[in-house]
Order: C-alpha cells, then structure tokens, then sequence
C-alpha cells in the first residue's frame, strides 16, 4: 500500500494506511509511524486514539496492535464460529499459569486461544502460526519463540523440516492443539508437514489439550496426527460425537463443555 502524502491528504486516509500496515505486521510503533507518515508523534497518538475509539486497535507502551478479533477477522473472514472460538480459547485459558508456558496450534480455534490469553499472563508462548505470534505483539510481558519454516499460506503456518529442528530444544508445559478433524480413531491435519509439526509440539509437552468447535468433528481431512488417548484435556462448544466421546472416557481425558 502506498504511503499517502499526508501533509496534504486527510487523515481518514492516514489512518486506513495505519490499520493496513498493522494488519500485516501486527504491531507499530508511534516513533515509526510519524516517521514514515512524515507527521509530528502528536498527530499519530490522535490518529491512534480515533481508531481505538472504533474499536480497531488496541494502544500498547510505545505503540498500537490490532484488537485481537480484529487480527483474527482479517485472517479467517468467512469463519462461522467466531463466538464459539471465544468461548472455547476463554475456557482454555483458564487451564494455564500466569508464568506457564505453553504452545499454540495453528488455524482460527488456536488463534481464538492466544486472543485469549489474560492480560496478567508473562510466561511464554511458542507457536508455528503466523496469525497468533502477531496477536502475541501485543502481550508486552510475554516471551514469544517463533517456529519459522516453510509458510503454509492456506493455514496461515509454518512447517517444515526448519520448523520442527526450531523444536528440538523446548518443552512446554501445555499444547493446545487445534486439528482440522476429528473422529473416535483420532486427529486429522490437511498435510502431512503439518501433522509432523503437531506431532513434535504433543511430543515436547506435559499436558495435550483438544481446543475444538463443532466444525472439527464435521470435517474431514487425510492424515492423521495421533489417537485420542494422547490427550490430557478436551475443550469443546458441544458435546462430543458419541464414537469420540466413547473412546475420551476409555481413556479418561477430560472433557469440558462451555456453553
């Protein structure tokens, strides 16, 4: 997007120009923004103070990021399980220590978990999803490790053989993972490099946990990522599908229900 001229132009188009750019990076600085508009620090917290006022960003120390709906909805515009997401990432969240840390999934369900994360949580977050560590700009007290690779563009992640060595080293306390499908044999990614990826992630973590709407035990997908008894915790908006829920109480996971 081209900069506009903003000495002359109005600010309606600086501050479209502000919202695009934080849609593609996640954050900006205000020094960086009156630097590149060309306008005094002064003009940008005003430009700033107008967007939060809609609702589109959120004022950080130093700077702006989207609101996390915001981020999410420029990512997953066609996704009919928004409030559903919320409700499941709100639940999710409740299962972490402010200190923990923990590894999110791609997809918009892992997405809806980072939105989620309280604003007093300072532990670390690792993820391979592009939409969640800009989400994670925002959380200033928070560790953020970024499993690069190969970019995913469907998925919005990143996989690979880079990806999985970045994990060789870490441990997390809990994984949410977030799969494409879901049936009483197990879960299911679009991929197999991003099965491999989730794989690793369940691998390096103490506690499994299954973030899913109602669209992941209706969706299909080919390879398959592990058995359901690999999970620690289920976190879903609706009851399980009877061959799901059959094999989650064999193995005695835990499940959760929000409304």
């Amino acid at each position: 997007m081209t900069t506009p001229g903003t000495r002359s132009e109005g600010g309606a188009e600086r501050r479209a120009w502000i919202l695009a750019s934080l849609r593609a990076v996640g954050f900006l600085s205000i020094a960086d923004l009156a630097r590149e508009l060309n306008v005094s620090q002064m003009t940008i917290r005003r430009d700033l103070h107008t967007l939060e006022g809609a609702g589109d960003v959120r004022l950080v120390h130093g700077g702006a990021s989207l609101v996390p709906r915001a981020l999410r909805g420029s990512v997953f515009p066609d996704d009919e399980y928004t409030a559903a997401r919320e409700r499941i990432g709100a639940r999710a969240t409740d299962l972490i220590e402010p200190a923990d840390t923990v590894a999110i999934d791609a997809g918009a369900t892992g997405c809806a978990v980072a939105q989620a994360l309280p604003e007093e949580f300072g532990g670390c977050v690792i993820s391979h999803s592009l939409p969640v560590l800009q989400l994670m700009t925002s959380y200033r007290g928070v560790r953020v490790v970024a499993l690069g690779g190969e970019l995913l563009a469907g998925r919005h992640a990143f996989a690979g053989p880079t990806t999985e060595a970045a994990l060789a080293h870490l441990r997390v306390r809990t994984f949410f993972l977030a799969p494409s499908g879901i049936d009483g044999r197990g879960m299911y990614a679009h991929s197999p490099a991003e099965a491999d990826v989730q794989r690793r992630l369940m691998d390096i973590a103490e506690n499994v946990v299954l973030v899913a709407a109602d669209d992941a035990f209706e969706s299909s997908a080919p390879v398959r990522i592990a058995p359901l008894e690999r999970l620690t915790a289920v976190v879903t908006d609706g009851r399980p599908p009877p061959d799901v829920a059959r094999v989650l109480g064999r193995a005695g996971v835990v499940s959760c229900v929000v409304a």
